[in-house]
């Protein structure tokens, strides 16, 4: 066998490639060259010095050289006098330091206090809360964007009441998104269920692309767009956009509209879809919209897009896995998925991802997985990498499930009689039904057998005051676990290892007898790992204190 070479590859070139390099070279250094000489090079020139027959040669030289020492002697009483400066500049800022230390010792409440604005992080729940209140009150009128497929899931009590009170009730208009992906019949009794109470929209947003624009292309005649297919049209924008023009005509101003709800319910989507350009950035991540944007639609309206809402932590865990702002928590992916399961039909979701029965979650997410090849290493599949996945289904817009209203209609209680009549007066509501009608026939629906049925958990509580927030976990309690494990004295630790020691010797000692007694009495035996030893190897154990021969 060839023994494989163990020296390192050899460094030498080609002749072709160092030729050619070194002719590189000499065209660079000739380019330089030729820039030196346009420039022109000047020469340093040389001291000529005082000639022998100059008279009084002697004296000029001594002048040069008292003048040449007068100039360093300059130099070095200006160098000592900066460094005094320096040194008394630090001497005050010490003595200013100390001054202050002094006083916040005697006055500890005389330090201005901070802007608590400031302090407060971006991402945060207590920033979104802030930025939520600034929108519903800088806002005229208020959409609030619910999700087609659960609409009473995606409604908020607390955010309506806040809408109604707020500078004697402020007109607050339901836009039922995602009309696509639910069945034409069950679209059709949320749309009578919700307008008993408050004005809702029929709307689907546009599908948008990765640039700024919608599919629009610059001919000679003008703007045109490219993609006219029906998933990448808007539908109920006119509708919406009348709304809104006719209400500003009435206010003689122009009005600011703010568009509030839940994560994943296509907030930003319907402003990009009114602006006709992808203006706010949209993606399938919960919460990717931080802050409040303002949108002008045109000389009427202008468009405040705010984070979402924050999910109450008392929630249930459906709730929880569909409406939080933030992922779910690795730990509680299994609970997520199995409360969103419990709440569809097991046949409709095996037929959907075409996996055979399954007993538990976890077995349907195994399925799923090496369904999908989501596989680790090793081939064991990647059970939480398909819990993500069902979650991306279920809060994207994908998946084709549906919720039924409920059988009777009940008004809210937290909303008041008078804020509805007023509401109701700010819009024209037979307009809407007629153009909701409209928008019904021009958009294409899935089919109910290929829907999944799912059963809603009613209305989601949501926290709009940033005080009602729960304080986040910190982990002082198990710091002071470790710490006071660690200050376990040598002593205590001898004690703790000669009790074990005894018990080990106590455990070995046990007779045969003993264990039979035990045994008759209904007592379990311990196995060999506990004792060591077995009782009928007592007799045969070795002895180091004899010598066998």
């Amino acid at each position: 066998m060839k023994r494989p070479k163990l020296k390192k590859a050899s460094k030498r070139m080609t002749c072709h490639k160092r030729y050619k390099i070194q002719k590189k070279v000499r065209e660079h250094n000739r380019k330089l060259r030729k820039e030196v000489k346009k420039r022109g090079r000047k020469k340093p020139k040389k001291d000529i010095g005082v000639p022998n027959s100059a008279p009084f040669k002697e004296d000029i030289l001594r002048e040069a050289e008292q003048r040449k020492q007068r100039r360093e002697e300059l130099k070095k009483q200006q160098k000592l006098d900066r460094q005094k400066e320096l040194e008394k500049k630090r001497k005050q800022e010490t003595n200013k330091d100390a001054i202050e230390e002094k006083q916040c010792e005697k006055e500890p409440t005389s330090k201005p206090k901070a802007n608590p604005e400031q302090q407060i992080d971006k991402n945060s729940n207590k920033f979104f809360c802030r930025e939520l209140k600034k929108v519903i009150e800088a806002s005229d009128v208020v959409l609030e964007v619910l999700d087609a497929r659960d609409p009473l899931g995606c409604r908020c009590p607390q955010l309506e009441q806040l809408v109604g009170q707020s500078d004697g009730g402020k007109p607050l208009l339901l836009v039922l998104n995602k009309i696509d992906l639910i069945p034409k019949e069950n679209l059709e009794k949320w749309l009578h269920y919700l307008n008993k109470e408050l004005p809702t929209v029929a709307f689907k947003s546009a599908m948008q692309k990765k640039d700024r624009t919608m599919g629009r292309r610059v001919t000679k005649k003008g703007a045109a767009y490219i993609d006219v297919s029906r998933t990448s049209l808007c539908f109920g924008g006119d509708c919406l956009l009348k709304l809104l023009q006719e209400h500003s005509v009435m206010k003689e101003k122009v009005i600011q509209v703010g568009v509030v709800g839940f994560p994943n319910v296509g907030k930003s989507s319907v402003v990009n879809s009114l602006k006709d350009a992808r203006v706010c950035n949209v993606g399938p991540v919960r919460g990717l919209t931080k802050c409040m944007q303002i949108v002008l639609i045109d000389k009427q309206i202008r468009m405040l897009d705010c984070p979402s809402i924050i999910v109450a932590p008392s929630s249930s865990p459906q709730t929880l896995a569909l409406r939080s702002t933030t992922d779910v928590d690795p730990g509680n992916l299994f609970d997520s998925v199995d409360a969103i399961l419990k709440h569809c039909s097991k046949q409709q979701i095996m037929m959907y991802y075409n996996i055979p029965n399954y007993r538990n979650p976890l077995e349907f997410l195994t399925l799923l997985a090496q369904k999908r090849g989501m596989l680790k290493k090793g081939g064991v599949p990647n059970a939480e990498g398909a819990a993500k996945l069902v979650l991306c289904d279920f809060t994207g817009a994908k998946m084709s499930y549906y919720s039924r209203p409920p059988a009777s209609w009940i008004p809210s209680p937290h909303l008041s009689c008078e804020a509805l009549e007023a509401v109701k007066q700010a819009f024209n509501v037979e307009d809407l039904e007629e153009d909701n009608q409209n928008t019904l026939k021009a958009s294409k629906y899935p089919n109910q057998a290929s829907s999944i049925a799912f059963q809603s958990s009613g209305y989601t509580d949501g926290i709009i005051d940033d005080t009602e927030l729960p304080d986040e976990v910190t982990g002082k309690k198990s710091a002071k676990v470790s710490e006071d494990a660690e200050e376990l004295s040598e002593d205590e630790e001898d004690e703790v290892e000669s009790e074990e020691e005894n018990d080990r010797t106590a455990s070995s000692q046990t007779l045969p007898e003993e264990l039979e007694a035990k045994n008759a009495k209904g007592g379990k035996l311990p196995t060999d790992k506990q004792l060591n030893i077995e009782a009928g190897d007592l007799d045969d154990a070795y002895d180091f204190n004899t010598d066998y021969i």
